[in-house]
């Protein structure tokens, strides 16, 4: 898959978003990096889609830099960066690149790569690629899905043939929110290869244990907000975070 091919679905990533599964994974995400990030602090936000996160991070008082290979999607984040203040719009900034030919030239305190792994590959040089611009006693901020929880989402929606297979072949990949072939990772390997390039503190979460079968579903905001308040319970404990969809893992480069 071309990581490129989000600019042909940038209308969907948009509904995905504002849909409970986006706000589950966006609100959980901001929440764990805003608390580990140093308040006014430099951030990378490597493949950073329509702005989504790089703009939360931006109106939360960080000075962000979000990059990506889609020209299209590029162009939605400006698009949602004229709409803020023009204190928040100075925060934040968009260029073009990948991760593995990319140079910023500096390195930041915090550096994010959120659903960018599951669509190469080999996840490994990039964790190697993206560690490299991390400040010492910075942040790495890695997303993607989850193979420890391979088939759970397929069986809760009863394509039960799919599951069974995919839960019995082990194969990494299925099918994504958008339509496209994703590849999932264990999250122990992924914090193993952190510890690797001088990560210590290695943790992670899980994102959307209870609700990746409901992208269809329409929710009252206070129900909404207990689904988010019950994800954010079991997202760091076992067996939940396990049957996550998604893994969120971090690390504190040495300083």
């Amino acid at each position: 898959m071309h990581v490129d091919d989000f600019g042909n679905v940038g209308a969907a990533y948009q509904a995905y978003s504002e849909g409970i599964r986006g706000r589950i994974r966006h609100e959980l995400i901001f929440e764990a990096v805003r608390e580990r990030t140093p308040v006014g602090g430099t951030i990378l936000d490597m493949g950073c889609g329509d702005g989504e996160m790089s703009l939360r991070l931006a109106e939360a008082g960080f000075r962000v830099l979000g990059v990506d290979v889609s020209a299209e999607m590029l162009r939605r984040a400006e698009l949602r960066k004229v709409a803020l203040s023009p204190d928040v719009g100075a925060c934040v900034e968009f260029a073009a690149g990948d991760i593995a030919s990319f140079e910023p030239g500096r390195m930041f305190d915090a550096v994010c790569s959120h659903g960018v792994l599951m669509y190469l590959d080999d996840s490994v040089p990039a964790i190697r690629k993206l560690a490299a611009h991390v400040a010492p006693g910075g942040l790495l901020s890695i997303m993607s899905r989850n193979l420890l929880a391979n088939g759970f989402r397929e069986a809760l929606r009863g394509d039960y043939g799919i599951a069974r297979r995919l839960i019995e072949t082990g194969e990494p990949s299925s099918t994504g929110n958008l339509g496209i072939s994703t590849r999932a990772d264990d999250p122990l390997m992924i914090m193993g290869e952190m510890e690797a390039c001088g990560f210590a503190d290695c943790d992670w979460q899980g994102v959307r244990i209870f609700s990746d079968h409901l992208d269809a579903c329409s929710f009252e905001e206070q129900q909404a907000l207990e689904l988010i308040a019950l994800e954010r319970a079991a997202a760091r404990r076992d067996p939940y975070r396990a049957m996550a969809r998604l893994f969120h893992a971090m690390g504190r480069k040495a300083a």
